[in-house]
């Protein structure tokens, strides 16, 4: 084998595992471990030089046109049962109440909000409801978890002292690629940007919108084929996972919870959800199961943010973000 014997008269000893990988290698990928000053050639070494291809993780969509009653209420409480198991990880062991079994006194519940208030939410879990009386503003839809004091009369009030939401774990190592590889995250890919794209170069691009412009974008479309699917797009790429959606759903939680872009975009991470009360499919689309590495939609502003080891992004017509996927470092890029 030719590689082999480059790499024995640069004096590099290779592992026997790496063997076979080397003929997988192309010439410039040869070049670069035979200049390297490692003597001993790994796997390990080999691997860091495969540059891993996007991997799109599509959702089985059900053939039925028809939606029965019982399809709703399993769609509700398939997503209930699945944030009330993460709430469950932040309440610290809290005596959690059903709603039907409360009485006066402090308690934890866990609810579903079905209607929001001035000054008051109705919340709900699969045995009655309540309604708590507060000043802080919810997504209809959403789970929570609530700490406070109930007072049971006629009806179930309970005034909250800390709201928990289903959130994501804290991060001891935040994911990265072993390769030097870059990608841009852009809102759409027009002329301009495809002008920008020759000088900035990177390695993957992410759209979080249906006109692409390329083959190699992973993006937004109606069809869900090769590097696209229906809003949003998940997609693996080695060990990172990367979630892109076209941001409709980041304007409307602005606009309901009366804040800003990055404000909005730790909301609905925290909320394990990004459009809680649109039914998008019966595969609840939009419900966060497995945690993002990098969420990536197009907003009212261009900013970056990181929560808990979760790089966000949100891109405008005018500015897209390149990350380092190596070191996650994020740079704004003028378009």
């Amino acid at each position: 084998m030719k590689a082999v014997e480059d790499f024995l008269e640069k004096g590099k000893l290779l592992s026997p595992e790496v063997v076979e990988e080397i003929s997988s290698l192309g010439d410039e990928e040869l070049e670069k471990v035979l200049e390297g000053s490692d003597l001993v050639i790994t796997k390990k070494d080999i691997e860091s030089l495969k540059v891993p291809e996007p991997e799109i993780v599509h959702h089985d969509e059900a053939s039925s046109d028809e939606v029965h009653i019982s399809d709703l209420t399993e769609f509700y409480l398939d997503r209930f049962e699945f944030l009330k198991e993460e709430v469950e990880k932040r309440l610290d062991d809290a005596n959690i109440s059903s709603i039907n079994n409360l009485s006066s006194g402090k308690t934890s519940v866990i609810g579903m909000v079905r209607k929001v208030d001035d000054g008051s939410v109705l919340l709900e879990d699969k045995t009655g409801e309540l309604t708590l009386k507060t000043e802080e503003k919810f997504l209809e839809d959403e789970v929570v978890g609530v700490k406070g004091e109930v007072i049971v009369n006629e009806d179930v009030v309970m005034s909250p002292d800390k709201i928990i939401n289903p959130d994501v774990p804290i991060r001891r190592q935040v994911p990265t690629l072993d390769q030097d590889l870059t990608a841009l995250f852009v809102s759409e890919i027009n002329q301009d940007v495809k002008e920008r794209l020759k000088e900035i170069d990177p390695d993957y691009i992410f759209c979080a919108s249906q006109r692409t412009g390329g083959k190699k974008v992973v993006h937004i479309s109606e069809e869900g084929e090769g590097l696209s699917d229906i809003d949003p797009v998940r997609c693996d790429l080695g060990n990172l996972h990367i979630l892109v959606h076209d941001g409709e759903a980041l304007k409307k939680a602005e606009r309901d919870l009366d804040i800003d872009t990055k404000e909005a975009l730790v909301a609905l991470l925290k909320k394990r959800h990004l459009d809680p009360v649109e039914m998008h499919s019966l595969q609840d689309r939009y419900l966060i199961r497995k945690v993002p590495d990098i969420l990536h939609a197009r907003g009212n502003e261009a900013v970056m943010t990181n929560y808990k080891g979760v790089t966000l992004v949100s891109t405008t017509d005018e500015k897209a973000f390149l990350v380092d996927l190596k070191t996650r470092e994020v740079d704004e890029v003028e378009i």
